[in-house]
């Protein structure tokens, strides 16, 4: 297969509403909606087919009155020999892709149509059937999309894309937008429609988690319950979780004393997760193995005197 072989298909947008019957849209409100086309269009490429085909989002004019209609050509490039699911048959590999965004074929659902179905909330299960598709069950009610849908849904980048696609729905005057990948095939989202594509806030996700063996100074401690002590491992500060009960039973009790330049010697958990803004780190004492007071004379020795 050559480098530079292509496939091609057309996605027509249609937005509808009072404030563009006579033909006109504010450019504020268009251009941002064609752009996350585009930034859509590339980012499930990237999720259903990596770095082996290029997607490209061409626009033509197609302005009719009493709607505003664009028509947008999805350009795939292969950039090389490898095949996906989508290039089998090379002429249909871009029309399936908008298919799988917007559309509905053979008795399944698209992206959009997944969103609208589910109107923020979660499946309640996912059950894959023998056909390739996926069952998507919520409550007494259910859907079939195709697996690869169940991929697009859950990238979060795919899923803000299509989220600003829907942004005009939040202006006055505009009520709906429909995606047409096909003659028999057509998606209309309305203003209705608009908060089900709210992009969900990515989880927590836990990266490490790890039981060690390390010796801290106290910083400040605290004799409040839930508050953290804050102690020196020699090269940082961090906040502790006090979780040895034992140890804090001593402390309050009075029967642990200290002074400055103590030492812990603790079993300590280390916890990250990855979270919206990058990491989260806490610790936790799990046991105080060993408290050394800090030494209060010279480390001397006394000879033994000499025999007379």
């Amino acid at each position: 297969m050559a480098a530079d072989e292509m496939s091609r298909a057309t996605l027509k947008v249609a937005f509808d509403g009072p404030a563009i019957h006579d033909g006109t849209m504010d450019v504020r409100d268009l251009a941002p909606s064609l752009l996350a086309i585009g930034q859509l269009c590339e980012e499930a490429n990237r999720v259903l087919n990596g770095e082996r085909i290029q997607a490209t989002v061409l626009v033509r004019a197609d302005f009719r009155k009493g709607s505003f209609e664009v028509n947008l050509d999805l350009v795939q490039s292969l950039i090389s020999q490898m095949r996906s699911f989508l290039v089998g048959e090379d002429a249909t590999a871009a029309a399936n892709l908008l298919a799988l965004l917007s559309g509905a074929t053979g008795g399944t659902v698209g992206l959009f149509g997944v969103i609208k179905w589910l109107r923020g909330r979660r499946p309640k299960r996912l059950v894959a059937l023998e056909n390739g598709r996926v069952r998507l069950e919520l409550d007494d009610l259910s859907i079939e999309t195709a697996r690869e849908v169940i991929e697009l849904y859950r990238d979060l980048d795919v899923r803000k894309a299509a989220a600003s696609v829907i942004r005009p729905l939040e202006k006055s005057g505009i009520d709906t937008i429909a995606l047409t990948p096909a003659p028999d095939s057509r998606e209309v989202i309305t203003k209705e429609d608009a908060a089900s594509f709210l992009a969900p806030e990515p989880e927590e996700e836990q990266i490490i988690q790890e039981e060690k063996k390390a010796a801290f100074t106290i910083v400040s401690i605290s004799f409040k319950d839930g508050n953290k002590w804050r102690l020196f491992d020699g090269q940082n500060t961090i906040n502790v979780t006090m979780a040895d009960e034992a140890f804090i039973a001593r402390v309050n009790q009075n029967d642990v004393v200290f002074a400055k330049g103590d030492i812990l010697v603790c079993r300590v958990l280390m916890e990250q997760w990855r979270i919206k803004d990058g990491l989260r780190t806490e610790y936790t004492v799990l046991e105080v193995v060993e408290h050394r007071s800090a030494a209060r004379q010279l480390p001397l020795q006394f000879d033994s005197p000499d025999p007379e």
